[in-house]
């Protein structure tokens, strides 16, 4: 028997075991396994490295639901045991756990065992709803319990678990379909603080979460994981504008390499009917988060957020990137991007930003040949309309003073900076 199916195998054993909020019929053929009367059909692969050790496991667990198209819900789930049965038994345990509770409250539209709604104005958390969105606006959402690992303490759970935006930027990050599935890690790493992992239909898109809101330091090793199922309402808007985005962040960043410069690109992507503002907001916002992934992997470290000066005058400042999809989308596309291009020509997107470009000049005044950017940590960036006037664009550069003036990172010593 194969560990794939020998997981659903598990799976449905525990199920039949728990009953209660998981009954219904259940039905195990071949490599897929038939949950809650049929509405949910599950498949699980493992994606164990060749040297992996046989007491681990690493799973997706994909989950179909026939009442909404089949639409996928992809689980990332680890086991550990002291035998490689142990582990599938953990990494069940885990998708019964943790899982199963959100798919069935949302399919049920109910919250079921330790499973509550998100964002209920007046919810009480005892019946299961919570006021509390975790991060989540605008979208039906069902947030599951919680799984430690590496805390003898209870009261790091209370500290971790209770209001926390657990799920921040899922719904900026999400691809265009209609239904989801986050998960949220936050780990303690001592001294150093508490970090948030953030994934969405298994690894699809991931993001990384350096400083999260914990006052109690945690042991040296830890972490806290859960899972949220959310739903963009049926009238809803969201899915076709993400749509819409995803095509124009890939057909600009898939031609970009065709025109001289990218005024002609964006001239010949509105003449084909792509929207101007949409247009513009890759341009200026999309480019930043092909730079970044390009560099963060040399050791970079930037600000999680931005000054925005707008064509109407106004100024805003502190700007979290991850709330803005454009960017959001734009880095979890990144590695479809590159595979789709030549590297010098994924390279070329990479260095367009101004914010790339100031990274070059500074490597091009270093006399090594390696690039280690390592020990540097970037202010906050201006980023304009492209219509945006100098009056505003000094009001800008006075908000990016001020925040100098009381953030002390480093930096590099000739602004580098330069948004026109």
């Amino acid at each position: 028997m194969s560990d794939s199916r020998r997981l659903l195998e598990l799976i449905e054993e525990g199920i039949a075991q728990h009953q209660g909020d998981l009954d219904g019929w259940t039905m195990l053929d071949e490599d897929q396994l038939e949950l809650f009367d049929g509405r949910a059909t599950l498949t699980a692969h493992l994606l164990d490295e060749p040297h992996q050790d046989r007491r681990q496991v690493h799973a997706h667990v994909v989950t179909k639901l026939a009442d909404y198209d089949n639409e996928e819900l992809d689980a990332c789930l680890y086991g550990l045991g002291d035998s490689r049965e142990e582990a599938l038994e953990q990494a069940a345990m885990i998708w019964i756990t943790l899982v199963a509770g959100p798919i069935i409250s949302f399919l049920d539209n109910k919250p079921v065992g330790l499973t509550c709604q998100a964002g209920v104005m007046d919810g009480d958390i005892e019946q299961g709803y919570s006021p509390d969105d975790f991060g989540m606006k605008n979208v039906r959402a069902y947030v599951g319990a919680t799984f430690a690992r590496g805390f003898d303490d209870d009261s790091f759970e209370e500290e971790i678990t209770g209001s926390k935006p657990w799920f921040l930027y899922a719904t900026e990050s999400a691809a265009p379909r209609r239904v989801h599935l986050a998960k949220s890690t936050v780990f303690s790493e001592g001294k150093q603080g508490w970090r948030r992992e953030l994934e969405i239909d298994g690894h699809e898109v991931s993001h990384s979460d350096p400083t999260w809101p914990a006052d109690k330091p945690g042991p040296q090793f830890g972490y806290f994981t859960r899972f949220a199922v959310f739903e963009f309402p049926q009238n809803s808007t969201a899915v076709d504008e993400r749509a819409r985005l995803d095509r124009t962040i890939l057909h600009f960043a898939l031609n970009y390499g065709d025109y001289p410069d990218v005024d002609q690109l964006i001239d010949a992507m509105q003449e084909d009917g792509f929207d101007a503002e949409v247009v513009q907001e890759v341009e200026s916002v999309s480019t930043l988060a092909f730079g970044r992934v390009f560099f963060e992997g040399y050791g970079a470290s930037y600000s999680p957020y931005i000054i925005r000066a707008h064509a109407d005058g106004s100024v805003e400042t502190k700007v979290p990137l991850m709330s803005i999809p454009a960017y959001s989308r734009a880095r979890a596309l990144a590695p479809k991007i590159a595979d789709m291009l030549s590297q010098e020509e994924f390279q070329e997107l990479c260095f367009y930003s101004a914010e790339s470009d100031g990274i070059l000049q500074m490597l091009a005044d270093n006399e090594s040949d390696e690039i280690d950017l390592s020990g540097a940590c970037f202010y906050p960036c201006i980023v304009p309309d492209r219509d945006v006037d100098d009056s505003t664009m000094q009001l800008a550069w006075a908000k990016l003073k001020q925040f100098q003036a009381k953030e002390r990172i480093h930096t590099l010593q000739k602004p580098w900076w330069k948004f026109w």
